[in-house]
C-alpha cells in the first residue's frame, strides 16, 4: 500500500483527504498542511522518507515544491483547479452583495505555468477591472491581504478572490466580500483517478527488469601490459571488486564475462535511484584500468531484452564516443547521461510518416533528427547556428553544416536570419525546425 502525503492549506487538505477516503483505493492518504506557501518546500524535506508520492492541493505548492531537491515529477501531482472555480466565487459574491460584481482583485504565484496565468487573464473579458497581486514564496499573508485591504478602501473592488484561507479570514473579518479559491469537488475526483493511473505507471515501471552492461574498452592492451606475473590478476580482481560493489548497492544479480566486461540485473527503481553511483563507478573504473569505461542500460519487461537493449545502448555508447552512461527503454527511448551530469532524453523511432519520407532523401537517420530536436528542445533554442548545433551536439562545424544542408534540402530545417556578431566576418545563418511538418 502506497502513502500520500497531501499538501496544502489547512482547509484544503481537509477536504482532499474527506473525498479521496471515499474513494475505495489501496492508498493511505496523510496530511500536511501550511499557513504559507513557502512552507512547502520545508515539508518535503523533513517528511520526504514518510511518504512514496505527493499530492498538492494546486499549482501554488506544486510549483514551489520544484525548489526542493526532492522534488520528483513521476511521484508529484497537484489538483488542477478548473476556471470553473473562479466563475463559481463571482457569482456566490455577486449573490451575496446583491449586483454584479465587475472589479476583482485576485492574488496569485508570480511564477505559476501559463496555462493557470492564462485561465486568471480570461476572467478580464467578463469584468470591467482585474487586479491582479502576484506574490513569491517570501511574501506574507499581512501583505496580501492588506494590497486587497486598500483597494477596497480605495473603492476600487466589489470583491477578493484569494488562494490563502487565511487572507479570506483576515478579510472576512473587516466585512469585505471575499472568496477562497479552493480545489471543487469534481477537480479533487478528476486529479484522483489520473493520480492512480500515474502511480500505476511508476510501479510498471519501477519493476521492470533493468540490465547495466559494463565494459572496460582497450582491454587487450591491459593484458599486453600484464602478459608476465601476476598482474593481470589483480588488476581484473580490483575491476571485479569496484563492479561488485556497485552490484551489492543495487541488490543486483553479477556476471563476470571477462575481458572487462561485466553485466549487473536489477529493477529500474533502484538503478534509477543509484545512477549517480553507477556513474561514479564508471569513473574509478577508468583510473583503474587505465582505459576508457562505458555503461549501457536497458529497460524491459524481461531478462533477455532487458540484455539486448542494453547492449544496444553500449554499442551507440561506442559508436558515437558518448562519454557517459546510455540507457535504452522498451518504448523506444533514448537517455544519456553525459560527463558534465547533463541528461539528455529523445527516441529512437519517429512515427511522423512526413517526417520519415523525408529523412529517407537525406542521409539522416531517425535516430540523429530526434536527438536534435531533444537537445534544441532542452536548451529553448528557437533558432540555431551551425556553430551552436555542432557544439551542442559534439560533432564538428562540417558535419554540422551537412547536416543543416540537408535537412534544409528536404524541408525540415529553414532559415530565421542571421546572427550579429560583434566581430569582423560574414554573419552565421540562423536555422529553426519547420513548424509546417508539426501542425
Amino acid at each position: 500500500m502506497y502513502k500520500v502525503g497531501i499538501v496544502g492549506p489547512e482547509r484544503s487538505v481537509e477536504r482532499i483527504i474527506y473525498y479521496a477516503e471515499k474513494i475505495q483505493n489501496d492508498l493511505t492518504f496523510i496530511g500536511y498542511s501550511y499557513h504559507t506557501a513557502s512552507e512547502t518546500v520545508e515539508i518535503l524535506d523533513n517528511h520526504h522518507n514518510e511518504v512514496d508520492f505527493w499530492l498538492f492541493s494546486g499549482n501554488i505548492p506544486y510549483t514551489i515544491a520544484q525548489q526542493s531537491k526532492h522534488y520528483s515529477k513521476e511521484r508529484m501531482q497537484f489538483i488542477n483547479i478548473s476556471i470553473n472555480s473562479f466563475y463559481r466565487g463571482i457569482l456566490e459574491l455577486s449573490h451575496e452583495i446583491g449586483r454584479l460584481a465587475k472589479n476583482v482583485s485576485v492574488d496569485t504565484l508570480d511564477i505559476l505555468e501559463q496555462d493557470y496565468q492564462t485561465r486568471i487573464e480570461e476572467l478580464k473579458g467578463l469584468l470591467d477591472h482585474l487586479f491582479i497581486k502576484r506574490f513569491n514564496s517570501q511574501t506574507t499573508i499581512d501583505e496580501i491581504a492588506e494590497h486587497h485591504l486598500a483597494l477596497w478602501k480605495n473603492n476600487e473592488i466589489d470583491i477578493v478572490m484569494t488562494a490563502y484561507p487565511a487572507v479570506q479570514q483576515k478579510l472576512k473579518d473587516k466585512n469585505i466580500p471575499v472568496y477562497w479559491i479552493g480545489p471543487m469537488e469534481q477537480d479533487i475526483y478528476y486529479t484522483l483517478q489520473l493520480f492512480r493511473e500515474k502511480i500505476q505507471t511508476f510501479y510498471y515501471k519501477e519493476t521492470q527488469t533493468t540490465a547495466l552492461i559494463v565494459q572496460v574498452k582497450n582491454f587487450d592492451k591491459i593484458k599486453k601490459e600484464y602478459a608476465h606475473g601476476y598482474g593481470l590478476h589483480f588488476r581484473k580482481l580490483n575491476l571485479t571488486k569496484i563492479v561488485l560493489q556497485i552490484c551489492e548497492k543495487i541488490d543486483g544479480y553479477f556476471i563476470d564475462e571477462g575481458n572487462g566486461r561485466f553485466i549487473l540485473f536489477s529493477s529500474r527503481g533502484i538503478v534509477e535511484r543509484n545512477i549517480d553511483s553507477i556513474y561514479e563507478m564508471i569513473s574509478i573504473l577508468e583510473v583503474e584500468a587505465g582505459q576508457p569505461t562505458l555503461a549501457g542500460i536497458g529497460h524491459a519487461t524481461t531478462v533477455y531484452y532487458a540484455e539486448s537493449f542494453a547492449d544496444s545502448a553500449l554499442q551507440q555508447a561506442v559508436e558515437k564516443e558518448i562519454k557517459g552512461i546510455v540507457i535504452m527503454g522498451e518504448d523506444g527511448t533514448i537517455t544519456e547521461y553525459l560527463q558534465n551530469s547533463s541528461k539528455l532524453t529523445y527516441a529512437s523511432r519517429i512515427e511522423n510518416m512526413e517526417v520519415i519520407e523525408k529523412l529517407q532523401d537525406t542521409s539522416i537517420s531517425p535516430k540523429m533528427f530526434s536527438k536534435i530536436e531533444a537537445k534544441l528542445t532542452e536548451l529553448k533554442l528557437n533558432s540555431f547556428s551551425a556553430k551552436t548545433l555542432a557544439k551542442e551536439m559534439d560533432m564538428s562545424d562540417r558535419n554540422a553544416q551537412r547536416i543543416l544542408s540537408e535537412l534544409l534540402s528536404v524541408g525540415l530545417v529553414s532559415y530565421c536570419g542571421t546572427e550579429n556578431r560583434s566581430t569582423r566576418g560574414r554573419s552565421a545563418k540562423l536555422y529553426e525546425l519547420s513548424k509546417e511538418i508539426y501542425d
